[in-house]
């Protein structure tokens, strides 16, 4: 008789792994996965923000990293035949959702981001593993800046850009472009797979975590300025739910996650406004700094300073795409959440936590 499944997961002491491990467990109100969930870590890792994770959800505060069917295994997910040595032994049919990722946004299209590497290491565990399901999560980024920064563009689900030129991708873009080609060929090849690109994730964890950036530069007033660019932003628990469902319903995709599609000035002032602070943001319209900024474009040779004055940095700051988060929106037992609920329900826990710090 076939065992229960289980899960192997990275990124569950991340800020979106948390909130969907909370929903594999059936803590969010939906169903909850019936077998062992076994959750890779490093040995620095930390178990701050599942506890705020829980917390912000209502829960006892250790249940999520307590919980019966939680196993944590420290590992280098960079090996996967340490992965391999480390779980168990037992004749479970497996099932893999990938959440690990570095976030490095703001280095430009210099240096390198482990994303790839690691993704083709769990895949290649999925494969040893024999696993009945692989689930990937990726980003908007993938999805390509095709049009001119003079232009408003509009971003379906098959856009989707592995040959865009380098000079005008982040270090954080290609690396999520290559993964994601990597669970496309896994896929080729008979693995069953779901594909989640969720946007620009707004959610809670440790003040000194990669994703809390903006909440950071905006508690201690250090990002003065703003755009008319926009982007695509996801409530953390809309994303998790999206990720749950086309996990246990093995549902392919992609599916995008992006409930709205601000200008930076308006997300930024929300995100200052949901943390009480009252500084006021410079406003660097495209016209005229994309402009000025195309003609400085030789600066991007420059050491330290040049990042910000590449191509890359241009399509961050000043991209008019629109992200069309309607596939996502099919997952969801409710539409998502309104940008001002996710705003002031992150905000109130942020500012908390930098108000204990």
């Amino acid at each position: 008789m076939e065992s229960t499944a289980a899960i192997f997961m990275t990124g569950t002491t991340g800020q979106l792994g948390s909130f969907v491990l909370a929903d594999l467990l059936g803590l969010t109100g939906r169903p909850a996965h019936q077998g062992p969930i076994y959750c890779a870590s490093r040995a620095s890792s930390s178990f701050e923000q599942l506890e705020m994770t829980a917390t912000f959800l209502g829960l006892e505060s250790q249940i999520l990293h307590r919980h019966p069917q939680v196993h944590w295994i420290s590992l280098d997910l960079l090996n996967y035949n340490e992965a391999i040595t480390a779980l168990p032994a037992k004749n479970y049919s497996w099932e893999v959702i990938h959440a690990a990722a570095v976030i490095d946004v703001n280095r430009g299209n210099s240096g390198a981001n482990p994303n790839a590497r690691l993704t083709h290491e769990v895949l290649l565990l999925a494969e040893a593993l024999n696993a009945q399901h692989f689930t990937q999560i990726s980003s908007i980024a993938v999805m390509g800046n095709a049009a001119t920064l003079d232009e408003e563009n509009l971003l379906e689900v098959a856009d989707f850009q592995p040959n865009k030129s380098k000079d005008s991708l982040g270090t954080y873009a290609k690396s999520k472009i290559l993964s994601e080609l990597d669970v496309w060929r896994a896929h080729q090849e008979g693995m069953s797979i779901s594909i989640i690109r969720p946007g620009v994730i707004v959610g809670i964890g440790p003040i000194s975590a990669s994703p809390q950036e903006l909440w950071r530069r905006l508690w201690h007033k250090k990002l003065p300025i703003s755009t008319d660019g926009r982007t695509g932003i996801v409530d953390v628990r809309d994303a998790a739910e999206i990720v749950g469902r086309a996990h246990r319903e093995r549902l392919q995709g992609p599916f995008v996650a992006v409930g709205a599609n601000p200008e930076f000035h308006d997300l930024l002032s929300g995100l200052r406004d949901a943390l009480g602070r009252d500084q006021k943001l410079r406003s660097l319209n495209r016209d005229p700094w994309l402009r000025r900024m195309r003609a400085l474009d030789s600066f991007k040779y420059l050491p330290i300073v040049g990042r910000f004055f590449g191509a890359s940095m241009r399509i961050m700051l000043f991209s008019r795409n629109t992200y069309n988060g309607g596939s996502g929106a099919a997952l969801l037992e409710n539409d998502y959440r309104s940008s001002d609920q996710t705003f002031q329900e992150m905000g109130d826990t942020m500012r908390q936590a930098f108000q204990r710090a």
